[in-house]
């Protein structure tokens, strides 16, 4: 019954019958999505990695996503015991294709850098056996190549426990020894102590605004630190915040912090600071600081004021540092990497109406670090004290409007441009096209996805900022 109801649909050449088996033939074969995906297979995992080009690594992820499925799902007849036996090794080749297919993608994608697909490659392989240790060690070690090394411990303690409870062993030799390596890495970064003297604030004078600074470290070179929308210099000192990282580079530095006009604990004045007003005020800072020259490490929304500071006064600037900034506010025909205004303003709708929660923290501190329950308070707390949603607003549409590009090539001072791959709050081809813009520049694209600089491994965030010239 079930042969003739197949023949009734299928043209005569559809089915191939011999005295004991049925089969499909192999023309119609190749047009199902099986016989795409053995095709697929055949061109990029089947073949040296040598030999694959563009066109097969793009079609190893279409292979990824057709063995996602089930092999001929809803078919099952009852009381057939070889049909289902048959059915259960098809669809266990086909999991077994897609893992292979995933641990090549991996490999692939972490070999060109793109980091964030190697990890969603493993992280699938891992959702498709997790208890196959070989994928928990891979995912664990991308993890700690992208920064997370505290992400990658959490791993082990999830495939520790999955073993223990399912198959009632422990990790092997290679996966312990793994974690005893990431657990060293952890012990080794920059040190978070619990708690960090607060410094003296003065003020600094340019026209009639008051602007609050500190400075501290006793290292031989002076660097002037330029925040991005917002800041605190009270909360610079708080552990969750910023204080580490800035106490490590005070051990080669005397860094200088203030607040921006309009933000913290600088007047908070009634017009929005423009680029004229920015390049002035850090002037007026480092000049109250007796600073003749600084390197200016300068982040997010403050990248453009670092570029016109190092442009118009490269006596006072040795090197300047850039890291997950853009030369414009706002997109244009001709750039497309920023918010349109539309867009931007929806955006402030959002953010100020939780304006003293920790509004946006999944795009500025990344998913992982977003979870930090110590980070969304000081986040919290920070927007709180620094400003009020109507303040903010005028002071985030006043960026919107900055524009350095045409200004790039003009840079003589030795810079050096950072960015995360996985960074949501600025997209790193707007970074890359700067470095690629400012003559010199050193371009040194990073793993990770928070977009506050000391968060996931910043030791080389510290490096580059330490090997601009004194």
């Amino acid at each position: 019954r079930l042969l003739h109801s197949l023949a009734s649909r299928l043209d005569a050449q559809a089915l191939q019958a011999g005295r004991l088996d049925v089969a499909l033939s192999p023309r119609l074969l190749a047009g199902s999505d099986l016989g795409r995906l053995r095709a697929l297979l055949a061109a990029g995992l089947y073949r040296d990695v040598a030999t694959l080009d563009a066109a097969a690594i793009e079609g190893l992820q279409e292979a990824a996503e057709l063995a996602r499925a089930e092999f001929a799902e809803g078919l099952q007849l009852a009381e057939c015991d070889e049909l289902s036996g048959w059915l259960e090794r098809q669809r266990e080749s086909l999991r077994e294709a897609r893992k292979q297919v995933l641990a090549r993608l991996s490999g692939l994608h972490e070999g060109a850098g793109r980091f964030e697909r190697a990890l969603q490659a493993a992280r699938e392989h891992v959702d498709v056996d997790p208890l196959d240790e070989p994928a928990q060690r891979r995912l664990m070690q991308l993890l700690a190549a992208a920064g997370h090394t505290a992400a990658a411990l959490q791993q082990f303690e999830r495939s520790r426990t999955l073993l223990r409870e399912q198959l009632g062993v422990e990790p092997d030799a290679a996966t312990l020894s793994l974690a005893a390596r990431l657990h060293a890495q952890l012990a080794a970064a920059v040190p978070q102590p619990t708690h960090f003297e607060p410094q003296p604030v003065h003020y600094a004078r340019n026209g009639d605004v008051h602007l609050a600074w500190t400075s501290f470290g006793a290292g031989p070179r002076d660097l002037l630190f330029i925040s991005g929308f917002v800041s605190h210099l009270d909360q610079a000192w708080d552990a969750a915040g910023p204080a580490a990282f800035f106490a490590e580079l005070a051990r080669t530095h005397r860094v200088i912090l203030f607040d921006r006009r309009g933000v913290g604990l600088s007047d908070r004045t009634v017009d929005p600071a423009n680029l004229d007003d920015g390049v002035s005020d850090a002037l007026a800072v480092l000049d109250a600081a007796g600073s003749r020259r600084a390197t200016v490490f300068a982040v997010s929304e403050g990248g453009s004021i670092g570029v016109r500071l190092a442009l118009e006064r490269p006596q006072r600037v040795a090197g300047l540092a850039l890291f997950g900034t853009l030369a414009k506010g706002s997109a244009a025909d001709d750039y497309p990497w920023a918010l349109t205004l539309p867009q931007l303003d929806r955006w402030l709708e959002q953010i100020t109406a939780q304006w003293g929660q920790s509004a946006a923290i999944e795009v500025f501190a990344g998913p992982l670090h977003a979870r930090d329950e110590g980070l969304r308070r000081w986040w919290a707390r920070t927007l709180r004290l620094a400003s009020s949603p109507r303040c903010m607003r005028a002071v985030l549409r006043s960026l919107a409007l900055s524009d350095v590009r045409e200004l790039l090539g003009s840079v003589r001072v030795p810079t050096v441009v950072m960015h995360r791959e996985g960074d949501r709050a600025v997209r790193q081809e707007a970074a890359r096209r700067m470095a690629e813009a400012i003559p010199g520049a050193r371009w040194l694209p990073l793993p990770g996805q928070a977009h506050w600089w000391w968060l996931d491994d910043c030791r080389p965030v510290l490096e580059a900022i330490r090997a601009l010239p004194a």
